[in-house]
């Protein structure tokens, strides 16, 4: 685990610390790594857990599915990016969403009640972690509501341009790369693949943008 130790420690759960300070924390929290393969569920929705997760290594969907058996891909972490968080602050034992990884993955678990109450050594640091997470959850509840604010446009196009406009703000750029293929995409933004396709085709022919894969760069309809 000691080749990690500088990821986790530019990690937003473990800013600040020390790399003696991560060393007893770890211990404190009953970290255990384990590998997946690609497409492997890591958690499955309405699972029973006890832990959160930190990604070391690949990179994980955080996915929901409706009583339909659509899919809907919430976001894409990787290294040093945290998950199972949201049960860890609710004291709660079943996860809300599930979690796939993309790739092979090496994750990092923590015992999320460990996490959540500091110790009996009243550790300075244990307090940060605790600060720390919940920042990283203030962050997270932004992600979900923008994707909400995006999901209430009413066609594709207003979801697409809403989508694009976000990236553009978060890169400070009108050329970016987004982390989902076009399947993927349509499953975010909850509509039919074919028809986003369709859509993409004709935004591109009104020079809204263009586009290769994942790639986008923005023309001044779009950003107007």
């Amino acid at each position: 685990m000691k080749r990690y130790n500088r990821l986790l420690l530019n990690s937003p759960l473990f800013s600040s610390l020390k790399e003696g300070e991560l060393d007893h924390i770890l211990g404190c929290l009953g970290a255990k790594d384990r590998k997946f393969s690609s497409n492997q569920m890591i958690i499955r929705e309405a699972e029973q857990v006890d832990h959160v997760g930190v990604v070391l290594s690949g990179r994980v969907q955080i996915i929901s599915d409706d009583a339909l058996g659509n899919r809907s891909i919430n976001f894409k972490l990787g290294p040093g990016e945290l998950f199972g968080h949201v049960a860890a602050t609710k004291m709660a034992t079943v996860s809300p969403v599930s979690v796939m990884s993309e790739e092979s993955s090496h994750i990092l678990f923590l015992n999320f009640h460990n996490l959540v109450a500091p110790c009996g050594k009243a550790c300075h640091f244990h307090s940060q972690v605790i600060e720390n997470m919940m920042n990283v959850l203030a962050e997270r509840n932004l992600m979900m509501n923008r994707k909400l604010s995006i999901l209430s446009k009413r066609s594709i196009r207003e979801k697409l341009l809403a989508y694009l406009a976000w990236q553009s703000h978060d890169t400070q750029s009108k050329e970016f790369t987004i982390p989902f293929n076009r399947d993927e995409l349509a499953d975010y933004l909850s509509v039919n693949r074919s028809a986003l396709s369709r859509e993409l085709s004709k935004m591109i022919s009104e020079g809204y943008f263009s586009n290769e894969r994942s790639y986008f760069r923005l023309n001044g309809k779009a950003l107007a």
